[in-house]
């Protein structure tokens, strides 16, 4: 892989970062972000297919928790993490069988530097795929 290049997407993709909609293979941080070098990332994954996504309220409500036990700042209301799988959810076919991964990251370290981060910092996106 060459710098100016990001690895495609194994299946139709979408993600929500930076207040819109993006199709691919979305890069979402960087050489210097926190979560890159020592892996201040939380996620959930739930299910779409038939129609139908069970329990993905859950799997908002378990990400939230998720960053506030690793001390990320979750910053997306259980309301508009539903509003955006349902919006990003019209990306696919009804019938499409989706992985819908919500995700906090930190940004960049705390003070003193180290395995500290800043809470402040945290950045989110919700990403969906195709996974039949």
């Amino acid at each position: 892989m060459t710098i100016d290049k990001i690895a495609a997407a194994p299946s139709k993709t979408w993600t929500f970062f930076d207040d819109g909609w993006h199709e691919g293979n979305v890069p979402i941080m960087g050489v210097r972000t926190h979560a890159t070098w020592l892996g201040s990332v939380v996620f959930d994954g739930g299910r779409a297919f038939e129609g139908v996504s069970p329990d993905l309220d859950l799997h908002f409500i378990r990400v939230n928790n998720s960053a506030t036990h690793l001390a990320l700042k979750p910053v997306v209301d259980q309301e508009t993490w539903m509003a955006l799988a349902e919006e990003g959810m019209r990306h696919f076919d009804r019938d499409a069988a989706l992985y819908i991964r919500p995700m906090y990251w930190a940004e960049t370290g705390g003070p003193g530097g180290g395995v500290r981060f800043d809470p402040e910092t945290t950045n989110w996106c919700l990403t969906m795929y195709e996974a039949p």
